[in-house]
């Protein structure tokens, strides 16, 4: 069996990724900077700057580039390990917000160490999560709690996201790395909906309109074309399965429980 150490194996994708591979370990956020990673596989989910609460910029950077710098130190790089980091496709915004900015330094000190070594170093840029389990501050989570229970959200209609399944990302991360694949890759589907559909499709699907007020903006980075364009994870012979209304489909049923 090939042993994989976690950091943050408690958050969203950490919980479906335990569904998938044994841990020989998972790491907290605080207990990082006193870790020696030294297992084959090292899977670097932990982050801190993508919530609208998470304003701390100290821990943006110890999370985001020091724990990542820790890491890259107490590996052997003569044993060639695979390290997965999941980066954010914010990167590719014209908008760069100080988190996406810490996570493009994470990107570019991977690439150096990739260039030196040549081990199999993955940097995983995911377009929007979605699934049962995904954090109540997002989109589609609060929108099923207000069409449900009426509570009043603040929306805006016109931005676009590429939605893919919390499963389907997990199994996309996967496919890459028993595939040996190295570099940045894109997970997500191509298909790109506005809000305005999201929330239509989540009514449709509860039967109740969600209770919201309609503001100009929320977001400086958000627009019309946050969509996946790279294929490359095709080329290993990866597809989405489930589709949005799929993926909606099984939050609503989980909340009915």
């Amino acid at each position: 069996m090939i042993g994989n150490t976690v950091t943050g194996s408690n958050g969203f994708v950490g919980k479906h990724l335990l569904k998938r591979i044994t841990p020989t370990a998972t790491v907290g956020h605080e207990f990082i900077d006193q870790f020696k990673f030294d297992a084959p596989r090292i899977f670097f989910l932990s982050a801190y700057g993508n919530m609208s609460t998470h304003t701390d910029e100290k821990k943006i950077v110890q999370a985001n580039v020091l724990d990542l710098v820790h890491v890259l130190k107490t590996v052997d790089w003569k044993t060639k390990p695979t390290i997965v980091y999941i980066s954010t496709s914010s990167v590719k915004l014209e908008h760069q917000t100080f988190y996406s900015r810490t996570k493009k330094m994470g990107e570019e000190l991977l690439l150096a160490y990739l260039k030196k070594y040549d081990a199999q170093i993955l940097i995983i840029r995911p377009m929007s999560i979605t699934g049962v389990g995904e954090q109540e501050e997002h989109l589609i989570p609060k929108l099923i709690d207000s069409c449900m229970n009426g509570t009043e959200m603040p929306f805006v209609g016109e931005p676009v996201h590429d939605f893919i399944d919390v499963e389907d990302f997990v199994g996309g991360v996967m496919t890459l790395v028993e595939a040996g694949a190295k570099g940045i890759f894109e997970i997500g589907t191509g298909k790109g909906y506005t809000n305005e559909e999201v929330k239509n499709i989540v009514e449709l699907t509860i039967g109740k309109n969600a209770n919201i007020k309609r503001v100009e903006n929320m977001r400086e980075y958000d627009n019309k074309e946050w969509i996946s364009k790279n294929r490359k994870l095709r080329e290993y012979k990866w597809r989405p399965e489930k589709t949005l209304y799929q993926s909606i489909k099984e939050m609503y049923e989980l909340r009915l429980r």
